[in-house]
């Protein structure tokens, strides 16, 4: 459990990422859990949120000289506004972080790269002057005007205390000296880990009045947990809720919709481009998942309504980075790399091949002519106007090579984790060694050994039951419990088998090597061997099954979540030209370190006490402007 120590004097490395194995983590988070979505059945919090949207037009950025002007003269035409932003010919960069407050060293390290004066393009080789296109060639990425959070920012629950000391204060103590000195703006949105307290503590940090102290000091003129920005060059970037569903209420649909069809003010055009942030990646699952037949999701219908003004679908939620690209110049991006725990990139979820389906929303009652836009694994022979899209295999980060590695890591993962006793996932092993016990000393009966068939089997058919979502869309249902109860079934039985054995060949091997002691003695040994057998070997055994399946491409999440990698992290930093033309660098931090050290001058708060940060740009695309 988390003890939580506050202040400039606890520094990155003593506030240790999360436990996730750790027995009381578990209760927590389940019944967190349990309880957020009983909360949530009864009222969603987005329905109380205010209307109407409020649209942020980050449009026309003017010096502040300019801005004190304006408002001075009340100037506040629209169509002035609009003839300024075609007008406009500087370039604009914003940033998108998600998956951030874990383990310190991970967070503050990007926060602090993210936040600082600006990130070396290690692609350029020499500094060359601007060229007439826009793209000046320079080896650095400039400070972002504009930063998107994509959610999950405090693991492993929503809470103050897990967002002061895993997010906000790693934020905060990064901002460099000369940070209010370039104002940026920030919007964001919750993922399923915000919404463990209904979004109460998202909300006091980015719901917030726009007279107040922002976060980071920055201008956060959002009103709801959804989000719409105009930027500059024809380009609008809308920010989708979807609370503990797999999609957006329908107030939150009723504003976007305005949106999509032009009627607000500003207004979106027929040629605009269009960025996507969703709260998880609806395109890793099957392509009809979570759709009633003859039903439409909410989010669906908001694609068919925008069309092709779609340029980029970008979101986190998966702690990697992963790019798609199709012929019709359609791109998705996965981007969870800002703190949490690092996921695989080998894993079945991430290879499957993917598909957009644009159908017509016929059999809707009431009826409503639109299109419904479907994108997720394909489950079959593609329907005439498909669209698929292919993995960028350059863009995997960490490589699938260096995820299958890592995966073997989870072997002895069991035995790390925390700064001390009390925390780390060391635990979970001493609660197998537990198991172990009671399981060795009911070995003689067979009410023992069917409990311990029981609880072995709740355990590791668990593991096996999640495995069966990473499978083939292709596969038939047999084949799908074949690899539930063969996986699951087999880990039990492992454990039983060394159980049984430990309870019924320990005890003689005592008695032979102390014949003379009595019984307590005897039960007392055997049952301290049963428990060293269960907190070690047993836990080599389960990490060892981790490992395996893994590597063999399944358990994305609970495989990798029990190493917690603190490295391959990052963010993305996009810049929209004077053309329109936008340019995504996915700037990547290799290692983090492990120690730091207080920083002279206050700000930041500290500095690395090892080797510095060597950001570089691993992945680079660009999208065309809007005709």
């Amino acid at each position: 459990m988390t003890a939580f120590r506050l202040g400039r004097r606890v520094p990155p490395h003593e506030r240790p990422p999360v436990c996730w194995y750790h027995p009381g983590t578990l209760l927590r988070t389940a019944l967190g859990l349990l309880s957020s979505r009983n909360q949530f059945y009864n009222r969603d919090e987005r329905e109380s949120q205010p209307t109407p949207l409020t649209i942020m037009d980050l449009g026309i950025p003017q010096p502040q000289q300019e801005r004190d002007h304006e408002g001075k003269s009340g100037n506040n035409d629209t169509n002035n506004k609009n003839d300024q932003n075609e007008q406009h010919t500087a370039d604009f960069w914003f940033d998108f972080i998600a998956d951030t407050g874990d383990g310190g060293n991970a967070t503050y390290a990007v926060a602090q790269t993210a936040l600082g004066a600006c990130v070396r393009n290690s692609t350029k080789t020499e500094k060359t002057e601007k060229s007439q296109n826009g793209d000046n060639g320079e080896p650095f990425l400039p400070r972002a005007d504009l930063l998107l959070f994509g959610g999950d920012l405090a693991y492993p629950s929503a809470g103050v205390l897990e967002y002061r000391y895993r997010f906000v204060e790693m934020f905060e103590a990064a901002l460099p000296p000369d940070a209010h000195a370039q104002p940026r703006t920030i919007a964001a949105i919750p993922q399923n880990h915000d919404w463990m307290d209904s979004a109460s503590t998202f909300a006091r940090y980015f719901l917030r009045h726009k007279t107040a102290r922002g976060l980071l000091g920055a201008r956060i003129p959002q009103r709801q947990s959804y989000f719409c920005a105009r930027l500059p060059h024809r380009w609008w970037v809308l920010g989708l809720d979807f609370a503990l569903t797999d999609d957006i209420d329908r107030e939150q649909f009723e504003q976007f919709r305005a949106i999509a069809l032009g009627s607000t003010d500003p207004a979106m055009g027929a040629g605009d481009k269009v960025i996507l942030v969703y709260p998880h990646p609806v395109w890793t699952t099957p392509v009809d998942a979570a759709v009633c037949p003859g039903a439409a999701l909410r989010y669906q219908l908001l694609e068919g309504l925008l069309g092709d003004r779609i340029a980029l679908r970008l979101t986190g939620d998966l702690h990697h980075y992963l790019r798609w690209t199709s012929p019709r110049g359609g791109m998705l991006v996965v981007c969870g790399t800002g703190g949490a725990f690092t996921h695989p990139t080998h894993t079945r979820t991430t290879n499957a091949p993917i598909v957009l389906r644009r159908e017509a929303n016929a059999d809707a009652i009431p009826a409503n002519p639109g299109t419904v836009v479907r994108m997720g694994v394909e489950d079959g022979p593609l329907h005439p106007g498909d669209e698929r899209f292919e993995r960028v295999e350059p863009s995997a980060y960490p490589s699938a090579a260096q995820s299958r590695t890592l995966a073997l890591h989870g072997l002895w993962a069991l035995f790390g984790g925390g700064m001390t006793w009390g925390e780390g996932n060391r635990w979970f092993a001493a609660l197998l060694g537990g198991l172990y016990l009671v399981a060795a000393m009911g070995a003689g009966s067979l009410v023992g050994t069917l409990g311990a068939l029981a609880v072995f089997g709740a355990l590791c058919l668990t593991i096996g039951w999640e495995a069966h979502y990473e499978t083939p869309t292709t596969w038939g249902a047999w084949r799908r419990w074949g690899l539930v109860l063969g996986a699951g079934t087999g880990h039990a039985l492992a454990h039983c088998v060394l159980a049984w054995s430990v309870g019924t060949v320990l005890p003689g091997l005592v008695e032979a090597w102390l014949p003379q002691s009595p019984g307590w003695a005897v039960q007392g040994l055997t049952a301290l061997g049963a428990l060293a057998v269960g907190s070690v070997v047993g836990a080599l055994l389960f990490g060892g099954v981790l490992a395996a399946m893994s590597w063999c491409g399944y358990l994305t999440n609970n495989a990798f979540s029990v190493l917690g990698v603190q490295d391959y992290k990052g963010f993305l930093r996009c810049r929209i030209d004077r053309n329109g033309v936008l340019t995504g660098h996915f700037v990547a931090i290799d290692r983090t370190p492990r120690q730091w050290r207080a920083a002279a001058g206050g700000q930041p708060v500290w500095e690395s006490a090892e080797a510095p940060i060597q950001p570089r740009v691993h992945d680079h695309f660009t999208i065309g402007a809007a005709p």
